[in-house]
């Protein structure tokens, strides 16, 4: 009789043990996953961050003339007595 309750005690014990081993187990996989995370956020946290400086420049750029200018040309306008030139090659 106390041999038998001794057996299921150590079952019961390895089984606990290999509950907790898997839950360990689980909780790095999980805390791996969110270091990934954390990691992918602070890199776009940092291409924001760059994005507003950009943005700020550009607000805090003088309004002249030249500046028009440059706004239009990325915008793809030329003046009317400008002759444009397309390069069908690069592709």
């Amino acid at each position: 009789m106390v041999r038998k309750k001794n057996t299921v005690i150590r079952v019961t014990v390895y089984c606990l043990l290999i509950v907790f081993l898997i839950a360990i187990v689980n909780l790095q996989i999980s805390m791996n996953e969110l270091e990934d995370t954390i990691q992918s956020q602070k890199e776009e946290i940092v291409k924001l961050e760059d994005d507003i400086a950009e943005y700020e420049m550009l607000l805090n750029e003088e309004k002249d003339d030249a500046y028009y200018e440059r706004r239009a040309r990325l915008l793809n306008y030329h003046f009317r007595d400008e002759i444009v030139f397309y390069n069908d090659y690069a592709q």
